[in-house]
């Protein structure tokens, strides 16, 4: 080798790599792997630290920083404000949304639709879990809203339902406005047409295809219980469901990945549906309910519980269970016969489960953080309901005295839920426009089944005072009836007198009049403990009209 002539060695580079730039602020200062769950990262959480939330930051190499400066400044006419754990409306408002007009993903949104999405980012979705940490609304659906239509038109029809309450509590005698369900509306029906677009698309492959149609069915099922439409919610409920037990069974990876986040959102979906369901209403199959089978295959309350998701699934599973056992279908057997094989056990599950989670919470070293305290306050009011429903579900002879003996319990569920509705949410905003579990339905339980005098008008008082809607659930329409209910009971009463068997009322249903008018209230008084009698011998169903 001539050595006047040696080639020159070549220089190693190394291979350039996007750096990551969405993480929160507190784990890009610490350079520390952000998961970017919102509104603030789980990180941080478990450390103990305050989460510095999001900030779009623009890449340098990119046109969209070359163009920074060009891009046009709109002031927004209207900025919504959190202002006692409510969203308020403030006029002359500065707000400038620049960052939004470089942002790819919203090239194609308007200037209404891109405020919406950014209000869902940074309040409804936190709103939407509710007291409960579901995956889904904390991280999978802002992963998929980047790159989904469908899924972003969808967000934005919730997040205009979101505003709308919010400016309708804060303002209801505002006068005439535009109707505040025609944006939402469109929006839904643009993301169906996104949906139906991706569907037909070639490009993609079909497991792609079942995650996205799963994504945006849990979004439709919430967009229609917190519209009020039962019938949209249990349709799109139904075949979601199926769709669900079809894709574990085709076992492909996708399903996999996000199954356990699918699943718990499903679980939640499947409560609420079971909480409003009328007697003569369709039901979901038992093949593909996604409760039913947790419950069958491997009863929650022979689990231990050593987490709070633990905690949630066993509540849930029963919740569903009593549910599930309603007294005027002749049709909900299988959920009373497992109440009535295995009552004892419930019983006992839910007396030892604090206990079992907190001895795994010492052992594991595990600090709760806030919104984990609230979650579990919410897990131990459920659990007083249950319990009620549990233990009087298998007296239906009885008639409605049998809730007499369980005062202090609904004591407990009424001062939990006081507790809870005046607690501090500075971490994290109360959850006042969710779907799933929340305050309203044992608050209703407890005025509708508990006849002691201050208790049953406490709950009433708690419902007026806090402004909520838990999917098809408003704390201010549930008021309305069930005042109108123990009017009805105490009728010739005095203040403080217990109302008798007969002028109980053991039954109810309420549904809105097709004009918006005001709401007709059926209703059946007690049989005295006949319950067992046909439908043939039972008192007829009285009925009036509440306007509004």
């Amino acid at each position: 080798m001539d050595l006047l002539h040696i080639p020159p060695k070549e220089r190693k580079s190394r291979t350039s790599r996007p750096k990551v730039r969405t993480g929160c602020v507190t784990c890009k200062a610490r350079r520390k792997k952000c998961d970017e769950a919102r509104p603030h990262c789980r990180t941080c959480a478990s450390a103990g630290r305050e989460c510095g939330g999001y900030e779009e930051t623009i890449d340098r190499r990119t046109r969209a920083w070359k163009t920074t400066n060009a891009t046009v400044d709109v002031p927004c006419k209207i900025k919504i404000e959190v202002q006692k754990n409510q969203l308020t409306e403030a006029k002359d408002c500065g707000a400038w949304i620049s960052r939004l007009l470089v942002d790819p993903s919203q090239a194609d949104l308007s200037l209404s639709e891109r405020w919406y999405l950014g209000l869902f980012r940074t309040s409804t979705a936190s709103q939407c879990s509710g007291y409960f940490p579901l995956e889904f609304w904390r991280r999978m659906v802002h992963q998929f809203s980047e790159v989904e239509p469908a899924v972003r038109h969808a967000i934005i029809a919730i997040s205009a339902l979101h505003r709308s309450f919010g400016t309708t509590q804060s303002a209801p005698n505002s006068g005439k406005q535009n109707d505040p369900h025609l944006f939402p509306l469109r929006q839904c029906n643009k993301a169906i047409v996104c949906l139906q677009q991706r569907l037909q698309s070639a490009n993609s492959r079909q497991d792609s295809h079942v995650l996205i149609t799963l994504v945006t069915c849990v979004l439709f099922v919430s967009f229609a219980f917190l519209q009020g439409d039962t019938d949209a919610a249990s349709c799109h409920l139904r075949h979601g469901t199926r769709l669900l037990q079809e894709t574990y069974l085709s076992n492909t990876k996708k399903s996999l990945d996000y199954g356990p986040a699918l699943t718990d959102v499903f679980y939640h979906l499947e409560l609420h549906w079971a909480s409003l369901r009328e007697p003569e209403a369709a039901t979901l199959n038992h093949e593909h309910s996604i409760v039913h089978s947790m419950i069958l295959g491997n009863p929650v309350w022979r689990k231990p519980v050593h987490s709070l998701e633990d905690a949630c699934n066993l509540l849930i599973g029963l919740a569903w269970l009593v549910c599930e056992n309603d007294p005027e279908n002749s049709k909900m057997v299988v959920a009373r016969e497992i109440l009535d094989k295995h009552q004892d056990a419930i019983l006992q599950k839910l007396q030892i489960w604090k206990t079992e989670l907190t001895t795994s919470l010492t052992r594991k070293k595990v600090l709760l953080s806030s919104r984990d305290h609230h979650t579990l306050a919410a897990l131990n009011l459920w659990t007083e309901i249950i319990f009620i429903r549990v233990s009087t579900d298998s007296r239906q002879n009885e008639g409605e005295s049998r809730f007499d003996s369980f005062t202090s319990n609904f004591q407990r569920v009424v001062q939990l839920a006081k507790s809870i509705l005046s607690s501090d949410f500075s971490q994290s905003p109360m959850p006042t426009f969710s779907v799933g579990m929340g305050m309203i339905p044992p608050l209703y339980l407890c005025a509708f089944r508990c006849r002691d005098w201050h208790i049953r008008r406490e709950a009433v008082r708690l419902l007026q005072r806090w402004q909520l809607q838990e999917g098809a659930w408003t704390s201010s329409g549930t008021a309305f009836v069930v005042s109108r209910m123990i009017a009805i009971e105490s009728d010739g009463l005095t203040p403080g007198e217990l109302v008798p068997e007969r002028a109980r009322i053991s039954a109810m249903r309420a549904g809105a009049l097709p004009d918006g008018s005001g709401i007709r209230l059926w209703y059946r008084r007690s049989q005295g403990g006949s319950s067992t009698q046909s439908d043939s011998n039972r008192d007829p169903w009285e009925s009036e009209i509440l306007p509004f």
